[in-house]
């Protein structure tokens, strides 16, 4: 059933509402100094200490990068809005559920194509392990030749697989 105009409202607000609640917020947890990479003040500080200061850096570009991405996410379902195709699965163009974009307002697919998606991306991230490992066992003493060889048995594979 597609959204009524009373859903598709609820939904733009919505996303208004994050999307500003996520500009709003945008850069103002980084501490003063951090974009110098320093990791000290130049007090002398036990190598612990480093990798705290380290590992909380890294966990916070990682908070960072994560908003950065919701917030472009936002911004394209407002666009999708905009040009009519708001609510309308990318992978089956079937409607998306609007209990689904009331809890996600920024989906682009179905949950069902969504699982999908992601179930492939685990098997390729698999696959791709799969043949690390097997180039990785690979001997030195074995040719370029050799190896160029399994690759292109890999690569034909991929292609009688799609």
């Amino acid at each position: 059933m597609p959204l009524t105009n009373e859903q598709k409202k609820r939904l733009y607000h919505q996303l208004i509402d994050l999307k500003h609640s996520m500009s709003s917020t945008e850069g103002t947890d980084q501490p003063m100094g951090e974009e110098s990479g320093e990791l000290s003040n130049g007090v002398d500080n036990h190598q612990a200490d480093h990798a705290g200061v380290y590992t909380e850096r890294m966990r916070d570009q990682t908070f960072r990068q994560t908003d950065k991405n919701r917030l472009e996410e936002v911004e394209d379902a407002l666009k999708r809005i905009e040009d009519g195709t708001y609510g309308i699965c990318e992978a089956t163009g079937k409607e998306i559920p609007y209990e689904r974009l009331k809890a996600l307002p920024y989906a682009r697919k179905t949950a069902e194509a969504q699982a999908e998606t992601e179930k492939r991306n685990e098997d390729a991230e698999g696959y791709d392990k799969q043949f690390t490992r097997q180039m990785k066992d690979l001997t030195n003493s074995e040719t370029m030749d050799q190896k160029r060889s399994y690759t292109y048995e890999r690569l034909d594979e991929e292609q009688d697989s799609t």
